[in-house]
């Protein structure tokens, strides 16, 4: 019976490989019995015949790759086990070292999960230690520390605004800063990014070192307070200085002497007018005008002008009252006692109203108490001159001592404290310096005129205050001119250092830009800053002694730098001028005597190795040079040159400062291994494609013939370290412009 059912394949694909080769063998027995039995007539079934030894020969082939594949295939199996355990093995004993070292450790995986960590990582804050489990996200580890209650929080920042900065650092490659915990403890947090795209976070405490540095610091602060008391105590004048609520915050000897207030008053926090109600019962002023004017200049909160008032008592003596606003919203008191002047005065006064015959007498007298005067005077500013002096001795030694801090390796909060003490100190040399500088102005002191360059002055600025202001973000530049000024070198280096030191000191983003220009017969020394500027009406008020203008972010100081650097002007006769426009910047100008250089000034600079050759001024020379100190060294040899060079520490630098300039650099001199594998031929390449075909000499230890031909084809000269200064001379000279 026949039915319409598909038939049943013999082999069928889901058979495993013996079955197959059992079903293939039955078919060929088969085939070989058809043949057999057919006999010679038989064709068709010895072609079938044929077909089944073909079939077979295919069936042992694919036999034999089946089962070398599965061979393969074991042998595979095997050597993965093997890696795992190794890995596994690998993954026990980094996780087993991690929890031996003292540091807390995690490290978060490209997509920001927490891959693994240590325990010590998880118990610096216990509020988050349940949390930190692998597969933790970086998010939401930043968002529970910030939250944690044993999180100290900086000031009045939220935890958002601390989460924030968190994620912050994070987008950055390495970070390092300090977190405060509760119970005065400590951790130092240092993130390091993978090569990966990875987080790495080490957490060390600190504790211990934090509050050694806070002892040092306190000790370092208490010597500088008594610093400055031993300075007010030497002044012959009574002082009394209040803060910014009107209380008592310091003194000095002699204006206890004077005013003989009660030892109960005398404590730092007495309010002002404690100390008023005890004078006006205590002693007996002939007239309350004086005292009641100083009160109320005192209760004036706006715009303080310094005040000077003379108080009489009724026991004679008669007191020069000056008081004056200081730079953190508080005010100073001078208390001296003119009685003997008044007095001398008065006697004058007398003389002249008797007799004719008198006068003579009295006039000598007169004269007598002037000369007195005079050498009182004197005899003043030599000791101030002289206590100034002394005081910077040990100043300078305690910033040696701070210099020597510095060399250490400190974490973000012990760097930021001695920064801060070391500011403190900067401020007491500078208050000393700005003193013994006035002193020695109203000592008469002449000046001594000379004919001499001005690269001698401009030069050493660059060192001075580049790096100052780099730590600000700004862009600090001198242009020298190439000329010889007529003029006193010290009182005029003094004048464009106190210009530049304000210009730096004020101005918070921008430049602050060094340089001179003929104007006529004159030279005009400028400095010039993109600063907040100088309202209209306190631009007169700037020169005077103790007088800054008032702003909330005022920098520290006491108000005597643009004060020198009038009486310096005047000493020198160079007319000082000012042009300055709020919100915009700030120039001052310095007019000077010059003249061109001769031949004769230029072989006492040291140049007469170099009498053969054209000079550099004018030239600029561009500077890419990753290592500071070699940089340093390039600029202050190509100053010397008279070059006005520029630097910068990579392509990036250069090509911003170029751009800032607006003008291509004269030549390029860059090193050839620079951070971040970037390579000296490569920037010299790039600013050219962008600049035009700038000379370029590439400065390198490597003496291969293959960078040789690289520099060849790229028309760059070749400099071998350690570079002969004579030989970068010739080169700088076969570019030189004409003059």
């Amino acid at each position: 019976m026949h039915t319409n059912a598909p038939p049943v394949p013999i082999l069928r694909p889901n058979d495993d490989q013996p079955r197959q080769i059992k079903k293939l063998q039955r078919i060929v027995e088969v085939l070989m019995h058809r043949v057999e039995a057919s006999g010679e007539d038989g064709f068709n079934s010895y072609a079938h015949f044929q077909t089944a030894v073909a079939l077979e020969a295919q069936v042992q082939a694919r036999t034999r790759d089946l089962e070398e594949a599965v061979t393969l295939l074991n042998q595979s199996r095997a050597r993965l086990a093997e890696a795992m355990a190794e890995a596994e093995t690998a993954r026990a004993d980094l996780s087993n070292a991690l929890e031996a070292v003292r540091e807390g450790f995690a490290l978060f995986a490209p997509d920001g999960r927490l891959i693994m960590s240590n325990r010590r990582f998880a118990r610096m804050l216990p509020d988050v230690v349940g949390h930190i489990k692998p597969g933790l996200p970086l998010d939401d580890y930043t968002r529970r520390v910030s939250e944690s209650s044993d999180l100290v929080l900086p000031g009045d920042a939220s935890a958002e605004d601390w989460r924030r900065d968190r994620l912050r650092r994070l987008r950055q490659f390495h970070a390092d800063f300090v977190v405060e915990l509760k119970g005065d403890r400590w951790i130092q947090v240092s993130q390091q990014r993978t090569p990966n795209g990875g987080t790495a976070i080490l957490q060390t405490e600190v504790t211990d070192m934090v509050r050694l540095e806070r002892r040092q610091r306190d000790k370092l602060l208490d010597n500088q307070a008594r610093l400055i008391r031993a300075t007010l105590d030497h002044i012959n004048q009574g002082i009394c200085i209040f803060d910014a609520e009107d209380r008592l915050a310091a003194w000095n000897d002699q204006f206890f002497a004077l005013m003989t207030p009660p030892m109960e008053l005398m404590r730092t926090g007495t309010g002002f007018n404690r100390l008023v109600d005890h004078f006006n019962t205590a002693h007996a002023f002939r007239s309350l005008d004086a005292p009641q004017a100083v009160v109320d200049w005192v209760a004036n909160r706006g715009n303080r002008e310094p005040l000077r008032v003379e108080f009489q008592r009724d026991d004679d003596t008669i007191l020069d009252v000056f008081s004056d606003m200081t730079p953190d919203g508080g005010f100073v008191i001078c208390f001296t006692d003119v009685t003997q002047e008044r007095a001398i005065t008065t006697a004058l006064h007398e003389v002249n109203e008797t007799l004719e015959l008198r006068v003579k007498e009295r006039t000598a007298e007169m004269q007598k108490a002037r000369d007195a005067a005079e050498r009182a005077n004197n005899s003043k500013s030599r000791f101030l001159a002289a206590v100034s002096h002394d005081l910077l001795q040990p100043l300078n030694a305690a910033k040696l001592f701070l210099s020597t801090l510095e060399e250490t390796e400190m974490n973000e909060l012990q760097t930021d404290v001695t920064a801060r003490v070391k500011s403190a100190f900067d401020s007491v040399e500078t208050i000393l310096g700005a003193l013994l500088d006035i002193s020695k102005l109203d000592a008469g002191t002449s000046a001594t005129i000379s004919i001499f360059p001005l690269s001698r002055l401009l030069a050493p600025l660059r060192e001075e205050f580049q790096a100052i202001a780099a730590e600000k973000g700004l862009n600090f530049h001198v242009v020298d001119c190439g000329l010889e000024v007529e003029s006193d070198a010290s009182y005029l280096r003094r004048i464009i250092q106190n210009l530049a030191s304000n210009a730096v000191a004020y101005t918070t983003s921008g430049k602050v830009l060094v340089g001179a220009r003929r104007a006529g017969e004159e030279l005009r020394i400028e400095v010039y800053d993109t600063g907040p500027g100088i309202p209209t009406d306190q631009q007169e008020r700037v020169f005077h002694e103790f007088q800054r203008i008032q702003r909330q972010d005022a920098t520290p100081g006491m108000g005597l730098g643009l004060t020198i650097v009038r009486r310096a002007c005047d000493l020198l006769g160079h007319r000082l001028t000012m042009e300055s426009k709020e919100g915009v910047g700030t120039r001052f100008a310095v007019h000077v005597p010059f003249r061109n250089p001769g031949p004769d000034s230029r072989a006492q600079q040291g140049l007469r190795a170099f009498t053969a050759n054209t000079s550099l001024t004018g030239m600029i020379p561009l500077i890419i040079e990753n290592e500071a100190e070699v940089r340093l060294g390039m600029m202050t040899l190509l100053d010397s040159w008279g070059a006005s060079p520029i630097e910068a520490a990579n392509l990036a630098e250069a090509d911003a400062l170029i751009q800032e300039f607006g003008a291509v650099p004269d030549v390029i001199l860059a090193d050839y291994h620079l951070d971040e594998g970037e390579s000296g031929l490569h920037a010299i390449r790039m600013l050219r494609n962008v600049n035009g075909p700038i000379p370029a000499a590439l400065i390198t230890a490597n003496r291969s013939e293959r960078l040789s031909a690289r520099a060849k084809a790229e028309n760059v000269l070749l400099l071998y370290k350690p570079l002969q200064p004579t030989r970068l001379r010739t080169y700088l000279n076969a570019l030189r412009r004409p003059a």
